[in-house]
């Protein structure tokens, strides 16, 4: 189980984030859903450890750590397509934690860096630099990356960005696969019907953790106008 406890996070003077408090379980699949600023990438940020929380924690159950247990997919314009590397070279990306810097990857890591761009669609495509693929397959290989990490806390942001609707359907049963083999997946979106239909478990945002429970629990009329209204409302659990 991943967590946060009662969570702010500012970035100087801007409150990004406020006493959120909501929890991610093996075995399910999570959308965080919100308007533009309204601190998605932030939590997601948190929870892999790249912000320091202002207040409040993050929480593991049953040991573990964000360096070991979790893989991080972040949003696709922050990253460097100019970098000078191959697909496999940023699936292989995946296994560092694993293997460690001064050590070369061993059958095992290349064996599943292998599996991993095979189950995204990316294998033939291994040998190309990552700055000439299109936006869909550059996303299929940041997902192999995940992959191969073997992690037990997937976190995504915005994956479906920049992606056809073709692609995005096989991503999603891709990740909701990963979740069904007992991972906890959390994926940022704006997508509220790709949300509601492949996704078990929805934390609406707005500067505070407006909703979170079932689709059919979170997905009311009330809830969608509080998150992505103007004002910040508190914490609510399947609200009707």
């Amino acid at each position: 189980m991943l967590g946060v406890e009662n969570l702010t996070v500012r970035y100087g003077t801007h409150l990004a984030l406020e006493d959120a408090t909501v929890q991610f379980a093996p075995g399910t699949f999570s959308a965080v859903i919100g308007p533009n600023g309204a601190g998605k990438s932030t939590l997601l940020k948190t929870l892999v450890g790249l912000n320091a929380p202002t207040a409040g924690e993050v929480v593991f159950t049953e040991g573990g750590s964000a360096r070991d247990d979790v893989a991080y997919v972040p949003q696709q314009q922050t990253l460097d397509w100019a970098f000078p590397v191959t697909v496999w070279d940023v699936a292989m990306m995946g296994r560092t934690g694993r293997v460690g810097w001064l050590r070369w990857p061993g059958r095992t890591d290349r064996e599943r860096v292998a599996d991993a761009l095979r189950q995204t669609g990316v294998y033939k495509l291994r040998g190309r630099h990552i700055g000439a693929l299109s936006g869909g397959q550059r996303q299929r290989v940041l997902l192999a990356r995940m992959l191969a990490r073997d992690a037990r806390v997937l976190l995504l942001d915005e994956p479906l960005t920049g992606v056809d609707a073709a692609t995005q359907e096989q991503l999603m049963a891709l990740l909701r696969a990963q979740a069904d083999a007992g991972r906890a997946v959390v994926m940022v979106t704006h997508d509220l019907e790709q949300a509601r239909r492949w996704c078990d478990h929805l934390v609406l945002v707005n500067r505070r953790v407006v909703a979170d429970g079932t689709p059919a629990e979170v997905y009311t009329p009330h809830n969608i106008e509080a998150t992505f209204s103007s004002s910040h409302l508190g914490h609510t659990h399947a609200e009707a």
